[in-house]
């Protein structure tokens, strides 16, 4: 074998290590993507009724051409989601704490997904903290964090501000 097969060889090698260690890595741990936080004095109930009020969130969301949701707002139900620009992806509310937080999860690569965080929680202002944070996991997320963070670093602090607006102008 010559001297350049080797190098070559050994760089190929090299290369699906890395590309090895961190699938697993990305398959064994939740890896932030972004985290946004707003303070809001709007009411929780009002807050909590636009989560849950799905097929409405385009109101709000202005990325979404359309969001559905095949069943109640409860862990388990799934839906669909069209991002303008996008073929629509499946998802699944994953955990529901009415007027607290809950999560959805989205399967958009093969083995790996991203869940949404969102939380309602008081602030010592005496009103609250509006959290939404995005986590993925699996052997493909630390692949797509770049794209995931350049996408949604931009879009999802704007959907926040749109969602508290809203909440803010109904209480």
């Amino acid at each position: 074998m010559t001297r350049r097969r080797k190098a070559i060889l050994s760089t190929v090698g090299a290369l699906l290590g890395a590309i090895a260690v961190l699938a697993v890595v990305g398959s064994v741990r939740d890896t932030h993507v972004v985290t946004v936080t707003r303070s809001t004095d709007a009411d929780k109930d009002v807050l909590w009724k636009l989560w849950a009020d799905v097929p409405a969130r385009p109101e709000w969301d202005k990325g979404l051409e359309y969001i559905e949701l095949d069943g109640p707002f409860e862990a388990g139900s799934t839906g669909t989601v069209k991002v303008e620009g996008q073929d629509p992806v499946d998802y699944e509310v994953v955990a529901v704490h009415p007027k607290e937080r809950y999560t959805d999860r989205f399967n958009s690569l093969p083995w790996t997904h991203t869940d949404w965080h969102h939380e309602i929680e008081p602030n010592a202002d005496g009103g609250y903290d509006v959290t939404w944070r995005l986590e993925t996991r699996g052997p493909l997320s630390l692949f797509t964090l770049p794209v995931l963070k350049a996408i949604f670093g931009e879009e999802i602090p704007t959907a926040v501000d749109e969602y508290v607006a809203l909440a803010e102008s109904r209480s």
